[in-house]
Parts: structure tokens; C-alpha cells; sequence
């Protein structure tokens, strides 16, 4: 018997179809469930595969979900792993696809946060990606160049 959209039959001349399984996708009711592909989903009875939404990924191969990408990291392709924030950058919140650029007078010195640091009083942040410099004689109040004063 023919099958119907998003099933198969295990052999020629079935009398049975079978659901298409999660993971897989039944293009052709005469040949076997193919594994969806890296960056693409598959639920039960798909002939083809859903492409993970923007800030979501899979890299492996006949999933039924794709993940979100975590805070500190940044999820510009769907077949691709997390790519952890770089210095300088930030970014707290999941699904995204890009990091933030940390504003004046703060800091991220190490890849991953989901959070850029306030330069803390008696130091100068005049790079993004660099820990704080203390000032002399204390002058700084979490800015970003030391007083004269």
C-alpha cells in the first residue's frame, strides 16, 4: 500500500506504514528515515526537516529539539557549538547572536561572561578587554581616566 506523508514502510509490499520517527525525516514512503542534520530538527511524521530558530543550535545529527544558546555565549549558526563571548564583550541573556559591546568604564578580560564588570573606584578601565590599571594616589572613582586632583 502507498504511505501516506511522514510515513514508511519497513519493506515493499507492507501492508503497514509506520510514523516517521523524531530525529528522522521520511521523505520517500519507500525508502528508510534519514537523520536530520546538523542545525535542523525533526518531529514525529516530517518529510522534512525544521531549520533551528535564530539564537538556537544542534551540531549533531537526528535531533528532535535544538538547544538555546546560553548567557556568555553567542549562537550565530544553527549547525555550529556556542561560541563564547570574547573579551570586551557581554551578553546575559540566551538566544542570541551576537554579544554586547561592554560600555565605557567597564571590562570583561576573560571570554564567557554573561556580564560586563564596573571598573571599581581607584582604577582606570580604558580598555574593554583588559582588567582595570589602579590609579595613582587612589584618584579614580570607576572611571574610565584618572582625576588630576
Amino acid at each position: 500500500i502507498p504511505c501516506s506523508e511522514g510515513k514508511y514502510s519497513a519493506y515493499s509490499g507492507a501492508i503497514v506504514c509506520d510514523l516517521c520517527p523524531m530525529g528522522s525525516y521520511c521523505d520517500k514512503a519507500d525508502e528508510p528515515p534519514k537523520p536530520c542534520p546538523a542545525g535542523v530538527f525533526c518531529l514525529e511524521g516530517q518529510t522534512t526537516g525544521t531549520p533551528c530558530p535564530t539564537g538556537y543550535q544542534t551540531t549533531l545529527t537526528g535531533q528532535s529539539y535544538c538547544r538555546i544558546c546560553s548567557p556568555g555565549h553567542y549562537c550565530p549558526n544553527p549547525d555550529g557549538n556556542p561560541i563564547l563571548c570574547q573579551p570586551g564583550y557581554a551578553n546575559n541573556k540566551h538566544g542570541r547572536v551576537e554579544c554586547d559591546l561592554c560600555p565605557s568604564g567597564s571590562f570583561a578580560d576573560v571570554a564567557g561572561l554573561a556580564y560586563c564588570v564596573t571598573c571599581p573606584p581607584g582604577y582606570i578601565c580604558t580598555n574593554a578587554r583588559t582588567a582595570p590599571m589602579s590609579c595613582p594616589l587612589n584618584k579614580a572613582r570607576g572611571q574610565t581616566i584618572c582625576p588630576a586632583k
